[in-house]
Parts: structure tokens; sequence; C-alpha cells
């Protein structure tokens, strides 16, 4: 399943949870806006859309319930989109809060943390002296203390619950030593295979470095571990890494690629980005001179093998 193939499947990430609002006055905050920004990356050539919600009233990343059916629902009224929403939660969440929005929403897929990683964000306080909200900096700043640490017996549980509403779960790779717990919860019978992995590089301290020779290393582990029919993959970079490690990976035979406001909000050096579909837009060129063409949703949901559009619950 790692092999190349003629279409390319892109994500579009829309707002996420590692940038703030002072950084652009194009990250889509309120429920109209992020819906606003998925329908236009769907429309430039994206297939799925990756969902994280905030505070309306402040941009603050959080994980309301409410908030993520209004989005979800909104966005399925206007187009077909794959829809992928996050179970990262707030930094001081249980699991079992964590998973109330999936039970909900019963998506087709979602993003899954298996393993411990460092959500090193801290270093963005030291390039503003104002910010637009008083809630920032402490946010930036609670990343030194605080590292996302799922548990197994967490991992279980979400994986149980996954299983239970057949809902695929993308798998996020921080590291190589990450690639063992998926090959343990395949041991255990708790995913089913191909499992779809993503391996995420990003400038953010503690995560693997943006590079070619970081890229092709977890690429030829999971290849070892896990065996490649065993696995499709994706590959997500962060800041002025994005386009260059996803047009590697591109280049590697990655059945899909992300982009979007999530994960930078430039489009070319020193250029604000207005909409995760600039991005696309960007990558699409790329693809194109690989002899890659964007995957319609449908066409991503036979890749990934996921249940269908009229099975989810929003």
């Amino acid at each position: 399943m790692s092999e190349r193939m003629d279409k390319l499947i892109i994500t579009a990430a829309i707002t996420g949870s590692v940038h703030i609002p002072t950084m652009s006055d194009y990250l889509p905050i309120t429920p109209d806006q992020i819906v606003e920004d998925a329908v236009r990356a769907h429309e430039a050539g994206a297939a799925i859309a990756h969902i994280h919600v905030r505070n309306p009233e402040n941009g603050l990343p959080v994980s309301d319930t409410d908030l993520f059916v209004e989005v979800h629902s909104k966005i399925k009224a206007r187009c077909d989109i794959i829809l992928l929403p996050t179970t990262g939660g707030g930094m001081n969440q249980t699991t079992a809060e964590k998973l109330i929005p999936i039970e909900r929403l019963r998506p087709e897929m979602c993003s899954f943390d298996p393993a411990p990683f460092n959500f090193g964000i801290f270093q963005i306080a030291g390039r503003f002296k104002e910010y637009k909200y008083e809630w920032e900096k402490e946010y930036l700043d609670l990343c030194k203390n605080v590292t996302f640490r799922p548990t197994f017996s967490d991992d279980i549980i979400y994986a149980k619950k996954f299983l239970e509403i057949d809902t695929k779960p993308e798998l996020e790779m921080y590291e190589l030593g990450h690639i063992s717990y998926v090959s343990w919860l395949i041991e255990e019978g708790l995913l089913k295979t191909p499992v779809h992995l993503q391996f995420v590089f990003g400038p953010m301290v503690g995560w693997m470095k943006p590079s070619v020779k970081h890229l092709v290393l977890i690429h030829d582990e999971a290849k070892e571990v896990l065996g490649k029919e065993n696995f499709t993959w994706s590959v997500a970079a962060g800041g002025k890494y994005q386009i260059p490690i996803t047009s590697t990976a591109m280049a590697m035979g990655a059945c899909n690629v992300r982009i979007g406001l999530e994960d930078s909000v430039y489009a070319g050096r020193g250029k604000i980005a207005k909409a995760s579909a600039d991005q696309v837009n960007m990558i699409k060129n790329i693809a194109k001179e690989m002899s890659l063409e964007p995957a319609t949703p449908d066409e991503a949901r036979k890749i990934l093998g996921l249940k269908g559009l009229d099975k989810v619950n929003f």
C-alpha cells in the first residue's frame, strides 16, 4: 500500500491548536469561518479536512462538542469532503472527555496520537510583544510544563472506541519509536490493516527535524516493522517546511499529504495565506508536475477504505 499511485489525497488542516490569532488575521476562529475555509479547500482540490474548533469569542482552542457538530454539519451540507476531527482535545482533558465529540459524530476518520510527545510551541511567545487576546502568551508558555502522555491503557480505550464506531484512525507519528505503538495495537487486534500513518514534522521542540533523511528513515522503519502492504501514509510538516517536505513525500509515493493553516500561516516566503485553499493550490501545482492528480473525496474513501459519508452521525 505504500507504492506510488497516480492520485494524491490532499488534506487541509483548517485551524488546529498550534497557531494563535495574533499570528494571522486569516486564521479561522468562528464556526462559520472554519466551515468556509474547509469548503474553499475542497473546491481547490482537498479531499479531507482536518477539524479543530475554537472559542468563537477569542480563538482559544477548545473541544466543545456542540461546536464540532455545528462545523461538521454545515460543511457536510455544502460538500462531500471527508471530515477528520481531532482527538487531541485540551491539555487537561481525560481520555473519556476527548472521545465525547468522536462518539457524537461517528466520523469516517479521526486523528489518533498513540504515543507520548511534546508540544513545544513555547518558542513562538518570543516573537511578539503584544497579543490580540490575553490567553495567548499563557497558552504558549504552558507547553513548557505539559507533555501529551497517552498511556498504553489510553491507547486501548481509543482503539476500541474507533473499532466500535467504525471510524478509521489517522495515526500521528512524531518519531521513529512511535511505529512500535502501531505494531503493538495491530498485534492486539485493535487496528485493522492497512492502517493509515501520518508522519509529522515541525520546527517545534521535541518533534522530528523536517528533513529528507528523517522522512526516509521513518518510512523505512514503517516498511520494516509493519510491512509495506499494511499501511498507507501521509506527511505533515510545519512552517516553512510544509511544502518542501510534503513535496518530497509525493515523490516518494505517499498517497496523502497535509497542508493548511493549522501547519503554516504562509503561502510562500513572507506571504500570509488568506485561506487553506492557497496552500492546496500550491501543492496541487507541484503534484501536477509529478503527473499526480488530486483525488476526489470518493476516490480517497476507496483508497483509505472508509465507511462512507452516509454512515456518519452529523
